[in-house]
């Protein structure tokens, strides 16, 4: 099952944000997946607050990114660090890395 979008939660005060964001936006080009930005502040709809629930995802830190796949269930969740190109890229096309095991 792969992914098709990448959610990506930030906040303004975020120092780890804009890299963030930058990122997921060219992982997202590359593969050829939709990127949708979160500003926790300010964005969180109550459509998207009901899947985090329905998913048992609460947001604690930013950046936090979330995989969603076809089925639109939330595949992955990294929170609070910056996830880079390669590693982005190995967690979308689900490949082991030597990092994680």
């Amino acid at each position: 099952m792969g992914v098709k979008k990448l959610l990506v939660f930030t906040q303004k005060n975020c120092p780890k944000c804009p890299a963030m964001k930058e990122i997921a936006f060219e992982v997202g080009k590359k593969l050829k997946i939709s990127v949708q930005l979160v500003d926790i502040s300010n964005d969180m709809s109550e459509h998207l607050e009901f899947d985090l629930l329905q998913n048992q995802i609460y947001i604690s830190a930013t950046p936090s990114v979330i995989l969603v796949d076809e089925n639109d269930s939330m595949r992955e969740l990294v929170l609070g660090e910056i996830i880079y190109n390669d590693e982005l890229e190995r967690r979308i096309l689900n490949i082991k890395s030597d990092y994680y095991v």
